[in-house]
């Protein structure tokens, strides 16, 4: 059904409206773990069976079924096709969007060749951080305490000092040399009239995004030479506003805890991950912005800053802070005493003390602003009171309880040293205001969903393969695909294997496919059901569940084998039933040697 756009064009509507967003303006949303439950809009119901995911950006309704991605819930609320609602939110959300020419198509090829280079850079920076000329950048990972272990995790490497290495690397690799250019990996010099390597003895931190694949990279420099760090220039592939440092590999740890650590730097985010502290992530060497706000809205309610002491770090939390919060986020502030970095706090005092101090000297975004306005004026007379009040009373008043906006009154008076009373005043003008603008909608939704936790044995299989692409493919390789009794799961599972032998990922295959027609409806029933780590197999248990249809398989071709020698006993000749006989022999050694599965 998405065969008339680009699935990039696609991805960067999503990015710019959350499902959270759109599903809100017509059904009221309560949070209860990781999902959001509602009165469906598509059937009667007193009791909320509507559900909405915001990290996998999907609906389900368990009583009437509907389900699908941000376009579906479009498509039936507003009764468009698909075209219709895209053309929708794409206006909504500012992208402009083209049918998917032949020229759409070979753009797509060619961001698929570049995330190819990207893979094949990488495995060259690699092996030159393994190389006799990678030593010292090696043995400057090692002093700043990165594991080896670590380091493989992060698929860290090294750019050799070399004019063009790289460049000669990915063409002995048979790279189109277009891609080479376009992946933003090596530039033309004017001067000389040709092309040089972008990064040049730099460590080189690998820049993926939620699906895995590698999109940038981030350089940084052995000594104190200038620019310290230099990222993969914009490219049509890579944004450095629109990723993360770290989130793929802390995506299930922030979503499980539901709390996210965003520090400044790479070497902060891979300490912490080292630590097992897995839930951080970094920002690209820019300012926030809204669209990492909301890719971390994706997988968190919460959200803790780990920025640098000084002013420019204070003031960029401060900034941080309002982006963060618009996205309807809890955001709390830990300034590490010393200005010192979390990776060096690690270091002298171990992960135990470190979230030990974070747990006890956490502010949040309220505190910190009063604290923060307070520092930066040089006295607190009149004008600079007032206008301290009036750049918190907002944050005040939107809190959901009476008991904390009493106490930041409290707190912002006695900071002040002002009467309550004038605190209280300016608070009730401000909350005047506001009603006039919050959503009056006051439907309460309490959604239970125990009782989704009885999972049949084919769907946990089902579910554990279009998950863990090991899974699947240790299934496929013994057993097949045609197991299922469910012919839904059946086809299901056949055109996900379809998707990936064109090549797809997992993630974007499953994308695919909960926008098609024939498999979308099912597919999110299937993922909403099991979206719980009990529902999952584990490797063990996989085995087992292969070793007993091969049995059971077994079984019945014994059966068959027997019906086959009663018959020859009974009807047939002797040579008939020798030849029989020798041939099952022959093919019971074979499958006790392995031979045959």
């Amino acid at each position: 059904m998405n065969r008339f756009y680009d699935d990039q064009v696609l991805r960067e509507i999503e990015s710019r409206i959350g499902i959270l967003d759109v599903v809100g303006e017509t059904v009221h949303l309560t949070r209860k773990g990781n999902r959001y439950w509602g009165i469906c809009p598509f059937h009667e119901e007193k009791t909320g069976s509507f559900c909405v995911t915001p990290e996998k950006n999907m609906f389900y309704c368990f009583g009437c079924h509907a389900g699908g991605d941000l376009f579906t819930f479009v498509m039936r609320r507003d009764n468009l096709d698909f075209k219709e609602a895209v053309a929708l939110l794409a206006t909504r959300s500012g992208v402009e969007i083209k049918p998917l020419s032949p020229e759409s198509r070979r753009q797509k090829d060619k961001l698929k060749q570049v995330t190819e280079v990207n893979q094949t850079a990488s495995q060259y920076f690699m092996q030159a951080l393994n190389s006799p000329d990678g030593e010292k950048a090696l043995n400057y990972l090692l002093k700043r305490g990165i594991a080896v272990e670590t380091i493989q995790h992060f698929h860290i490497g090294y750019a050799l000092p070399a004019w063009n290495s790289l460049e000669e690397f990915l063409l002995r690799k048979a790279c189109p040399q277009q891609a080479v250019k376009f992946s933003g990996l090596i530039k033309r010099s004017e001067q000389h009239e040709r092309y040089y390597d972008l990064f040049r003895d730099r460590v080189i931190f690998p820049i993926h995004n939620v699906q895995g694949d590698i999109v940038g990279f981030g350089g940084r420099v052995l000594d104190n030479s200038l620019p310290k760090y230099l990222n993969t220039p914009e490219t049509e592939l890579f944004s450095k506003r629109k990723n993360l440092f770290g989130l793929y590999q802390a995506k299930d740890s922030i979503r499980q805890q539901n709390q996210l650590l965003l520090v400044e730097g790479y070497m902060d985010c891979i300490k912490l991950y080292q630590a097992g502290i897995h839930n951080s992530v970094a920002s690209l060497g820019t300012a926030l912005t809204v669209e990492q706000a909301r890719l971390m809205k994706r997988y968190t309610e919460e959200v803790i800053l780990l920025f640098d002491g000084d002013e420019a770090g204070q003031r960029e939390a401060l900034r941080a802070i309002q982006i963060i919060r618009a996205e309807g986020l809890k955001v709390w502030v830990v300034s590490l005493p010393g200005g010192k970095d979390p990776d060096e706090y690690l270091d002298l005092y171990g992960k135990e003390e470190f979230l030990r101090y974070i747990q006890n000297s956490k502010s949040d975004h309220i505190e910190f602003k009063i604290n923060r306005y307070i520092d930066t004026e040089k006295e607190l007379n009149l004008e600079t009171r007032s206008r301290i009040i009036q750049a918190v009373k907002a944050d005040i008043v939107e809190l959901p309880g009476e008991i904390e906006k009493d106490y930041y009154t409290r707190l912002l008076a006695q900071k002040l040293n002002v009467g309550e009373y004038i605190i209280r005043q300016e608070l009730k003008n401000e909350r005047n205001s506001y009603k006039e603008g919050i959503n009056k909608h006051k439907s309460e939704i309490i959604r239970d969903n125990i009782g989704y936790g009885n999972y049949s044995l084919e769907e946990k299989i089902l579910v554990s393969m279009l998950k863990e692409p090991e899974n699947f493919e240790q299934i496929r390789k013994t057993i097949g695909l045609e197991f299922f009794q469910n012919q839904d799961y059946k086809e299901l599972i056949k055109s996900y294997a379809g998707y990936l032998d064109a090549g797809e990922g997992g993630e974007q295959a499953l994308n695919r496919m909960v926008r098609s027609q024939d498999t979308g409806q099912i597919l999110t029933r299937v993922l909403f059901l099991l979206d719980d780590e009990d529902a999952l197999l584990n490797s063990i248990e996989i085995r087992n569940f292969i070793r007993r249809v091969q049995m059971k398989r077994a079984e019945q071709r014994y059966n068959k084998v027997m019906e086959r020698l009663n018959w020859l006993h009974e009807h047939g000749d002797f040579n008939s039933l020798l030849t029989f006989i020798l041939d099952l022999e022959t093919y019971i050694n074979r499958t006790r040697k392995g031979v045959i599965q």
